[in-house]
């Protein structure tokens, strides 16, 4: 029997178990490498539990790595090159982008390719990669306050070039807004000040087969950075509502040619775009991997495709198959209370604490003409965590997934759905309470 590498962790795994039924179908044994960020005692209670699907993983069918380095998933994976037929190597995450990406290609594997994983891991080189569709930029040196003296171009956005999920992206009105935030940054890191674009916000989702775009779809993005310093996604919609066929020919002919400036290979890429007011499309940032969040549970909801059973074929060498929208389906973040997490429920829609049990819901199509509804809702922490300001990714909590007909109002969907919804915190402990009832 052949086998499939799954290079991946545990919190993005968790939305693409139906991987395992796809190897299953295709008669390919999955081999997972589990990385740094998957904790080794919720990766043993996933595997023990006989409800859950990680529970189908034989002990050498897995192996559980340290870091992500080339170096380190060579040692992972070199026994099972040699007696278990490797015929695939499929990154599911990003962090492992680098080292997937130059493990699959060093074999002779559909992969996106050296170059584009290292670029896409980096938005300094994604800029010099594709100059027309890069915002105006310049590279700041941490160790220099009045690095940011010269730069004219206000206001403007701050990012670390690496990091991932919003992390560390601020916006910046003026030069001397740039020296106090210096120090939220490593020495050695690679920071972007760039001018601020205006403009709705979008990525584009793509299947790629040696180089050629199979499929395409493009979703709407909306953010809190209206009225804040951050930038953190707050919601999805899949396909993007109110693009002129004009505009959706200008972000899908501006990913295509992203793709091609980086010589993506072969996988499902994920590029962000802003399309400003007179249309010029500019480029945000680009990922060789599956969307983030729920962005394929959307496009499975619109479309019908399986998008998991697309990336196993992908990787197999094989066309995947793919279908045009028939619904819109939305990610919607919600506000928080701050405190401790105590519970979330919701009226009419079950809620899934997706963190806590390994796994998300399957949440299937449905009929093209099924009215809107609210799939689910999705809880990406763990019961007590601090809920506080939503700056990055991380900092969110919960969300709702829903679609209707694409020509329903959508909006008042969401409202209803929304509304159902209510997250429940309790106060932390005031410092030195535990102490004082002790005494």
């Amino acid at each position: 029997m052949t086998a499939v590498v799954v290079i991946t962790d545990l919190v993005v795994l968790a939305k693409h178990l139906r991987l395992l039924d796809a190897a299953e179908q295709r008669g390919v044994t999955p081999l997972f490498v589990f990385g740094p960020e998957t904790p080794a005692g919720e990766l043993a209670r996933h595997r023990t539990d006989p409800a859950h699907p990680l529970s189908r993983l034989r002990d050498e069918d897995l192996r559980h790595v340290t870091d992500t380095s080339l170096d380190t998933l060579l040692r992972a994976v070199t026994p099972w090159l040699r007696d278990r037929g490797v015929r695939a190597v499929l990154n599911v995450g990003e962090v492992f982008v680098e080292s997937a990406g130059a493990l699959a290609q060093t074999l002779g594997l559909p992969g996106p390719g050296t170059h584009a994983a290292r670029v896409c891991r980096n938005k300094v080189l994604q800029r010099l990669a594709a100059p027309a569709l890069a915002p105006r930029w310049t590279l700041l040196d941490v160790a220099r306050p009045t690095a940011a003296d010269d730069w004219d171009a206000f206001p403007a956005v701050l990012k670390p070039a690496s990091r991932m999920s919003s992390s560390g992206v601020r916006a910046v009105t003026g030069p001397a807004a740039v020296p106090p935030l210096l120090p939220d940054y490593a020495p050695d890191e690679l920071l972007l000040l760039e001018e601020r674009i205006d403009g709705r916000e979008f990525s584009v989702e793509s299947l790629v087969r040696d180089g050629a775009v199979l499929w395409a779809g493009i979703t709407a993005k909306d953010t809190n950075e209206s009225g804040t310093a951050f930038f953190t996604e707050t919601g999805h919609t899949s396909p993007a509502p109110h693009l002129t066929p004009d505009q959706e020919r200008l972000l899908l002919r501006a990913n295509t040619e992203f793709l091609r400036s980086v010589r993506f290979g072969t996988g499902m890429s994920h590029t962000e775009f802003r399309l400003t007011p007179d249309d010029m499309v500019v480029l945000m940032e680009a990922a060789a991997r599956p969307p983030g969040d729920a962005i394929t549970r959307l496009w499975r909801l619109a479309t019908g495709m399986d998008l998991d059973a697309a990336l196993l074929d992908l990787a197999l060498g094989t066309e995947p198959a793919t279908a045009p929208p028939r619904r819109r389906a939305r990610q919607v973040y919600l506000d928080h209370p701050q405190g401790l997490l105590a519970d979330v429920t919701a009226d009419g829609m079950s809620v899934h604490w997706v963190s806590e049990q390994g796994r998300w819901p399957d949440l299937p199509p449905v009929p093209e003409d099924a009215p809107a509804r609210g799939h689910a809702v999705l809880v990406s922490r763990h019961h007590g965590d601090l809920l506080g300001d939503q700056s990055d990714s991380q900092g969110r909590s919960a969300s709702v997934v829903l679609d209707a007909p694409l020509d329903a109002d959508l909006d008042a969907a969401v409202s209803r759905a929304t509304r159902s919804v209510t997250i429940h915190t309790v106060h932390p402990a005031p410092v030195g309470a535990a102490e004082e009832a002790v005494r």
